[in-house]
């Protein structure tokens, strides 16, 4: 009896000792650790990706405005004309005033002296270019004319015909029209600007104020 009583008690051991010991096994220990590994590069990636202000985006700046101003009679424009200029002088704003009919005049830009335009005239007549001569005054002065046109396609056939007779160096400046009308274009990137435009409207009832693309 004596003996039984050791073979079972060397078995409950046995099995305590398996289950006890089980959790210090070299390969549990190496999967268990990996979990925890795993778990951590998870977590570490997820930081690194995740931007710093996901929830608050830059706001972009906003484009300049601008405002054109049409409707305004000959004496209208000078009368807005300088008071676009005071205002100028205390805004940051800036203006330009666009013809609403225009020309295109094709010219050989001015040359230094009235000798040297007319001996350039000579060689773009020899060269064949007839409708050429030279202008005597104005801001233009020495300068070759080669014709005004109504659009800009025609302007720049005259311009490659130059050019397919060896002339180069010619351009194409827009000139108004005698006579025309001008409209207002106001670029400006302070609201408060654009709104003493629409109080400076109000002495010209006929005339009308529209927000447009800025030119480029």
């Amino acid at each position: 009896m004596r003996w039984i009583t050791w073979a079972l008690l060397v078995a409950n051991l046995a099995v305590a000792g398996f289950f006890i010991g089980r959790g210090y096994w070299p390969q549990d220990e190496a999967a268990h650790l990996a979990s925890l590994n795993v778990d951590r590069l998870s977590l570490r990636s997820q930081s690194a990706t995740m931007p710093k202000d996901a929830a608050s985006p830059p706001v972009a700046r906003d484009a300049s405005l601008c405002v054109e101003w049409r409707g305004l009679s000959g004496d209208e424009v000078v009368q807005v004309r300088q008071q676009l200029k005071s205002l100028a002088g205390e805004r940051v704003m800036s203006f330009t005033e666009v013809p609403l009919n225009t020309r295109h005049w094709v010219i050989f830009p001015p040359l230094p002296s009235a000798e040297s335009a007319a001996a350039k005239l000579s060689e773009l007549v020899a060269a064949g270019l007839s409708d050429a001569f030279v202008v005597k005054d104005g801001p233009w002065r020495n300068a070759i004319s080669l014709g005004l046109y109504a659009d800009p396609d025609a302007a720049q056939r005259r311009v490659l015909e130059a050019e397919s007779k060896g002339v180069l160096g010619t351009r194409v400046e827009v000139l108004p029209r005698q006579g025309t009308d001008f409209y207002f274009v106001i670029r400006s990137e302070d609201p408060d600007t654009l709104k003493s435009l629409s109080d400076i409207r109000q002495a010209y009832p006929n005339s009308r104020q529209s927000r447009v693309a800025c030119p480029s």
